[in-house]
């Protein structure tokens, strides 16, 4: 794997302010019936900063042409739309990058650390922390600047950002050349907390048994229902396309979660097999319930309590645990959260690419659509 890459690309932006980057979606991780060798693939990427203005107003001097007609309001507006609008992240797209006489298309996204960590806990968008409940490269900043690579052969950025990988561990991404910092522990628990939250909110929607397999899918589409792209724009397989070639990484992800439901007696894991059951008596039931996001149980409560006044949470959910009906109230929430995130981000989307690309965009993916 060709870390170098990574740093080649970081460097193209204002890295100083960046605390740590991923990257995500069909350009990174092989997806069926989908082939990210190609000239054309799109790499995703999200920047997550400290600083938004500092990093916009360095970034609007290196690279001014990646921004829409938003660039003229300058970098304090620009983290303003990035923060007040939409799921707190701005997104340039197709943006294309030279590397070592290759040439690369991305999109990048930039979302401050506090929005991204407040999105992991309580799913206040139920956005990044939707892309971070599957699989992602992990992109660290070397402490001291890398050696030059030589002898590297010709690949496409899929090939060098994918081979020799462990998807989401600490290590990702450490060549024994280079010295990385970790990512801060505040986001370390963050990521933590957000995966155990797509799995506390997956088991409620499945039934007693189960497989791997289908507890992936749930937690994927999890970030997926709800969204209108999913009707116009995606391929109707996309959550298979993204679980099947990828059920390793997803158990590498859930596994020490899982293991811990296990050893509370909520559910037996094979994971041999790749089959699971789970109690659905009502201990078990609370138990998830207590554990879901803060802003999918007010989404929960609200939606089916239809209370403006002070409220015990724990009341409602001890109530909601006794309705036969949980795991549509569960889902609907869901869908009500993402459904607003969605629309909101895709209309601040069309400011933030402009005319031209929005629909140079909009194009790439119903052909993606049409084609599958």
């Amino acid at each position: 794997m060709n870390q170098l890459l990574f740093q080649n690309i970081l460097s193209k932006f204002p890295s100083q302010y960046i605390k740590f980057a991923f990257a995500y979606g069909s350009g990174v991780f092989k997806q069926l019936e989908n082939d990210p060798k190609k000239s054309n693939s799109m790499t995703d990427f999200v920047f997550v900063v400290d600083d938004s203005i500092k990093f916009h107003d360095e970034n609007l001097k290196m690279n001014s042409s990646h921004y829409s007609f938003l660039k003229y309001l300058g970098p304090y507006y620009l983290s303003k739309i990035q923060n007040d609008f939409g799921a707190a992240c701005y997104y340039n797209t197709l943006v294309p990058l030279k590397i070592d006489s290759e040439n690369f298309l991305i999109k990048y996204g930039v979302v401050s650390e506090d929005a991204l960590i407040r999105d992991l806990y309580d799913w206040d968008y139920l956005y990044l922390s939707g892309r971070l409940q599957k699989p992602v490269r992990m992109i660290k900043k070397p402490l001291r600047k890398p050696l030059p690579e030589t002898g590297s052969s010709t690949k496409t950025l899929e090939n060098q950002i994918t081979d020799d990988l462990d998807p989401n561990q600490d290590n990702i991404g450490i060549n024994v050349n280079y010295s990385f910092e970790s990512v801060s522990k505040s986001i370390d628990l963050a990521l933590q907390t957000n995966l155990k939250n797509a799995l506390h909110t997956a088991l409620l929607l499945l039934p007693e048994k189960f497989t791997l397999f289908e507890l992936f899918v749930c937690i994927t589409s999890l970030s997926y229902s709800g969204d209108f792209r999913m009707i116009i724009g995606e391929n109707k397989q996309k959550v298979e396309n993204i679980v099947t070639p990828q059920i390793e990484r997803f158990v590498h992800l859930y596994k020490p979660y899982l293991i811990k439901e296990t050893f509370e007696n909520h559910l037996t894991c094979n994971f041999e097999t790749g089959k699971l059951t789970q109690s659905l008596n009502q201990h078990t039931i609370y138990h998830h319930l207590s554990l879901l996001p803060k802003n999918l149980i007010q989404t929960i409560v609200n939606y089916k309590f239809k209370t403006t006044h002070f409220y015990d949470l724990e009341e409602y959910i001890y109530k909601l645990t006794h309705r036969v009906d949980y795991k549509d109230i569960v889902r609907e929430a869901v869908t009500s959260i993402v459904k607003h995130t969605s629309l909101s981000q895709s209309l601040k989307g069309v400011l933030t690419a402009g005319a031209v690309k929005t629909v140079d965009y909009s194009v790439r993916k119903l052909k993606k659509m049409v084609k599958k």
